[in-house]
């Protein structure tokens, strides 16, 4: 698949099975969002634009409950970003993995398939970010020394390693695309997860960074724009209940962005497969042999 098979695919998937992806999504991210969208409320004790217009206003808010209740979100974002949404990835790809195949799974058997893998889908998230950070960890020692020593030549030195520890991130990110896939339609563990994933998309290591990173921009920017309105009129709104409709914003940006992701994974890590596998010709040979489906 090119990136336009790939963003053709992942829209056709979604609207194939958009309830159960939502349902999935709705159950557990709306309220993760809503919480994080509470926390902040103290922003919207008035008008948005009073608030840039008042530079008093501004003092307290960042002095005040605004700014202990945006770090209380941020701490609740981080927590769901470790637990809910692998959980979400792996129910997701489970629908679409039996969509692929020419079936059909309902958002209970996706979430309970989910579930047996759950600390399989939560260990293999960490140690993926875990390798992405060892690119920053050079940058980090050495802007941590500059903080001690006041040395401006080695804040400088710290800079070039965050560009540097950046182009590393990226450079191992294509390679752990199709990890939840692989833990979730292989009953695969964490580290047996990232091997499967790099032995399947080493092969064709650029193309899956330009299309991951591509199809990564293009979903968050839908997501952006469809969260936009309900998140500036929250702002705006201010009083009692404006957090109400930001919190509406990320739900939606969550509901679209995390379910495309997923389903675009999953269809990166089915592409491997095939081109690695034949796997599409396993499909092909269990149907004729009337067969229980392909091997491993």
């Amino acid at each position: 698949m090119n990136l336009g098979d790939l963003l053709d695919g992942g829209f056709k998937l979604f609207l194939a099975n958009w309830r159960t992806l939502l349902l999935i999504s709705g159950m557990l991210l709306v309220p993760v969002h809503l919480a994080a969208a509470f926390l902040q409320r103290d922003i919207f004790g008035g008008n948005f634009l009073e608030l840039l217009g008042d530079p008093a206003a501004t003092e307290a808010f960042l002095s005040g409950g605004g700014a202990v209740g945006s770090n209380l979100a941020l701490l609740v974002s981080a927590v769901a970003g470790v637990v809910i949404l692998p959980f979400v990835a792996g129910a997701v790809c489970k629908v679409v993995a039996s969509s692929y195949l020419g079936e059909r799974l309902d958002w209970g058997p996706a979430l309970r398939a989910s579930g047996r893998r759950f600390w399989a889908l939560i260990g293999s998230w960490v140690l993926v970010h875990l390798l992405q950070l060892v690119p920053y960890l050079p940058a980090l020692l050495l802007l941590a020394a500059a903080a001690v020593t006041g040395n401006g030549l080695l804040v400088l030195g710290g800079v070039l390693l965050l560009l540097l520890g950046a182009l590393g991130h990226l450079a191992v990110m294509p390679l752990f695309v199709a990890v939840a896939p692989a833990v979730v339609a292989e009953d695969l563990g964490p580290i047996a997860a990232l091997r499967r994933s790099a032995r399947l998309l080493r092969p064709r290591y650029w193309q899956t960074l330009g299309a991951a990173l591509l199809a990564g921009l293009m979903v968050s920017f839908l997501g952006q724009v469809i969260s936009t309105v309900p998140t500036v009129a929250g702002l705006f709104a201010g009083g009692e209940y404006g957090w109400v409709f930001v919190g509406i914003g990320g739900i939606l940006n969550g509901l679209v962005s995390t379910p495309l992701i997923a389903i675009i994974a999953t269809l990166i890590y089915f592409d491997g497969r095939i081109r690695q596998e034949g796997f599409d010709l396993e499909l092909m040979a269990a149907e004729l042999g009337g067969g229980g489906g392909p091997g491993r």
